[in-house]
């Protein structure tokens, strides 16, 4: 997707985000959605994500990943989405993750145009099934490779991100959706910060 086409988008998810910080910063510490980053030492400084304009996020969500709709308490498999209707699992995971990674790039006006290429290895939301009752966890892990935009050259080392957030289960799920607060809203706030934090905005 271009960025082009993502400036509402964005805002209409900017907007539900700053709605929901204020419940956030009120709910107890087991509603506070939790991270990990493993190899965030070896971040982007900000010095030269600055440096890029990012031309495009190119999400890649491989055809060899296994897709579930099976509604299980965790499904074995590397996609499991279900909070759009039934389709292509593969489109709806590549356009949040597109979304997400496009708006933890503002701000990177830099001259030196990139791409960044995501490769997907995970994306493991809630069934139906977690989601009405303990839920679970959020488990995203996609490979990161910035790109010159002319010459495709990698400019920096490719690397992995893993984020683990905590997802709500039963009347704390109804509660999130009613103020908003949906898994693709959160999921694509997660992705946004780790991402700002790898790239050193």
């Amino acid at each position: 997707m271009k960025r082009s086409r993502l400036i509402s988008a964005i805002a209409l998810v900017t907007a539900l985000g700053a709605c929901n910080s204020v419940a956030t910063r009120n709910a107890p510490l087991e509603q506070i959605p939790q991270s990990t980053m493993p190899g965030l030492t070896t971040g982007i400084k900000s010095s030269q994500s600055l440096a890029w304009h990012v031309k495009d996020v190119r999400v890649n969500v491989p055809e060899s990943l296994t897709v579930s709709e099976a509604n299980l308490f965790l499904p074995g498999s590397d996609i499991v989405w279900r909070e759009d209707p039934y389709g292509d699992r593969r489109r709806q995971v590549s356009d949040i993750l597109d979304l997400a990674i496009s708006q933890a790039t503002l701000g990177m006006n830099g001259g030196e145009p990139v791409y960044i290429d995501i490769n997907v290895k995970r994306f493991h939301a809630l069934s139906q099934k977690a989601r009405a009752t303990i839920g679970g966890q959020h488990t995203i892990i996609f490979e990161v490779c910035i790109r010159d935009a002319a010459t495709e050259t990698e400019l920096i080392e490719p690397f992995p991100v893993e984020i683990k957030l905590k997802a709500l289960g039963g009347q704390k799920a109804i509660d999130a959706e009613m103020r908003g607060e949906t898994q693709k809203v959160r999921i694509t706030r997660e992705v946004t910060s780790v991402m700002r934090r790898y790239l050193g905005m």
